[in-house]
């Protein structure tokens, strides 16, 4: 891919952020993180009026009827 003269890449962090290490296991804020993103999920689908918990379908009632042909 050819760039163009005087243009600079994206940079999606700065160049202090990419020396840092990575956040250990144990860090208190990725469960919180995971926790948060789960009660977006569920906001959102509040908001479109789409159940929480949705009944389990078979194949048979997702997929249509299979008709041999002989």
């Amino acid at each position: 891919m050819s760039m163009k003269p005087n243009s600079i890449p994206l940079q999606f962090l700065p160049n202090e952020a990419r020396s840092q290490p990575p956040l250990k296991l144990t860090d208190p804020r990725i469960p919180y993180t995971g926790f948060m993103g789960y009660c977006v999920g569920l906001l959102d689908n509040l908001l479109n009026h789409q159940p929480v918990v949705t009944e389990k379908k078979t194949y048979a009632e997702i997929l249509e009827d299979f008709y041999l042909v002989c």
